[in-house]
């Protein structure tokens, strides 16, 4: 708040002994001592729309004609809970769903988020009543992120929200005991959600204009089969653990898969012929024992990285992590030929290390149609590869010798490659001669914008 406070001016008569002091008496128009006060309607309703729930409601102890603006003004109503204190959390947001019911009167609310609540089975009516409360002011965009150590059931409320456009949920379950009904659904986030194949089929039919769709966490779901042609986006993340086998999507644009991937959570891209784009951003991992299971390991990896490759090589724009390279790194010692592939954007995080400099190769090699290179450096941050003796002894090289030897397979980039970008500063603590090495060659056949 901005406010003036009325201030003595002093004047001096032209004649007289002495400085005649007089005192300007404080205005008593309406709004002097308040600017924000005197500001029109419009203008507070604006501003109090803008600002977060627990700062909006705390306006009204700042002035009378604030003290029940922010029950007919906010459009978001959001309540946060803390992780560790669940006497805390209940007591507060019975409070939080008390003040809502009996003093919010705003007509619409365009989102109500929930985060960190912790959980429990008299907590149920209070969340229902909220969901009954804000269904029936159209709300559009809905949080739920509870913290339990039981998956509950999803609120029988929010399988049918007519004005719903984007659900975000945690650490329930989702059954077909009731009707959905999502008509403009856009985005739907799960994390920590039972699925089933049949309740994701239900979920799509329940929701003609779904666009984006992520899973997290979701391990009871074994196959991802999606036919719906609305759906253009899919993002999976594993964190623990992720059981999906095979993933049908023959109308999906956008791919993206991260987070820590585990040997039993090997997934297969059936049909994706229609991507574009596809992000790879996860790290696959083993528990090496003995060198026969590091041997293993290599043979999983390099398996697993062929197959998924050879289900990209239609994909224009392809996003790649330091540990996906450092697999490519594998095949690219070991002489494998290349998968070709359309892909004509293609983005690389890696630290640009004697682990990495093979595959980059091997994307070079294969991306036939390549226009533009964009390389973030990323640092030393990634799990190195788990080798026996004889991949070990491969990895010792020449970078600049090594470059060259391949020179023969990059006469494309020649003729297609307009733009490098090189961004960041982090390259591996050890690998700046790998980075210097593969600017100075690429410097001998195109233009090359380097961007700290």
């Amino acid at each position: 708040m901005v406010a003036t406070a009325a201030r003595g001016t002093i004047g001096r008569k032209s004649s007289g002994d002495g400085p005649n002091r007089t005192i300007r008496k404080p205005s008593t128009r309406p709004g002097d001592g308040d600017r924000i006060s005197a500001l029109p309607d419009d203008i507070i309703h604006i501003i109090f729309r803008s600002l977060p729930f627990h700062d909006a409601v705390k306006t009204s102890v700042l002035s009378k004609r604030w003290r029940s603006t922010w029950t007919t003004t906010t459009t978001h109503l959001a309540f946060d809970g803390n992780i560790g204190k669940p006497f805390h959390d209940t007591l507060y947001f019975t409070s939080f769903v008390r003040s809502i019911r009996t003093r919010f009167t705003s007509p619409n609310v365009k989102r109500f988020h929930v985060t960190n609540l912790t959980y429990y089975e008299f907590v149920r009516s209070k969340l229902d009543s909220c969901l009954s409360f804000v269904k029936e002011r159209n709300v559009e965009e809905i949080r739920l992120w509870l913290s339990t150590r039981f998956l509950c059931g999803l609120p029988a409320s929010l399988y049918c929200f007519s004005s719903l456009v984007s659900l975000e949920v945690s650490s329930c379950r989702f059954s077909l005991d009731g009707t959905i009904s999502w008509p403009r659904l856009k985005v739907l986030s799960f994390e920590r959600v039972v699925l089933s194949e049949d309740v994701l089929k239900g979920i799509f039919m329940a929701s003609p204009l779904l666009e984006s769709l992520k899973l997290c966490e979701c391990s009871s779901l074994k196959n991802i089969i999606i036919d719906a042609t609305s759906l253009k986006e899919l993002v999976l993340v594993a964190i623990n653990y992720f059981n999906v086998k095979k993933i049908w999507a023959p109308h999906l644009l956008s791919l993206r898969v991260s987070g820590d991937w585990w040997p039993i959570s090997q997934f297969r891209l059936d049909d994706v012929s229609s991507l574009v784009e596809a992000q790879l951003d996860f790290v696959f991992h083993t528990d090496v024992v003995n060198d026969d299971i590091r041997t293993d390991d290599m043979r999983i990896r390099r398996e697993f990285v062929k197959e998924l490759f050879e289900k990209l090589r239609g994909v224009r724009t392809i996003t790649i992590n330091g540990w996906c390279l450092q697999a490519l790194s594998v095949l690219e010692m070991e002489e494998a030929p290349s998968l070709l592939s359309k892909c004509q954007n293609l983005i690389l995080h890696a630290g640009v290390s004697q682990w990495d400099l093979p595959g980059i190769a091997y994307m070079l090699r294969s991306s036939q149609c390549l226009e533009k290179l964009d390389i973030l450096l990323t640092g030393d941050c990634c799990p190195k590869l788990e080798l026996d003796e004889e991949s070990k002894e491969r990895f010792n090289f020449d970078e600049e010798d090594f470059l060259c030897s391949r020179k023969g397979s990059f006469q494309h980039l020649a003729e297609n490659l307009k733009r490098v970008e090189i961004a960041g500063s982090e390259a591996h603590s050890s690998g700046s001669k790998y980075l210097h090495a593969l600017i100075k060659f690429i410097l001998g056949d195109i233009h090359l914008c380097w961007r700290r």
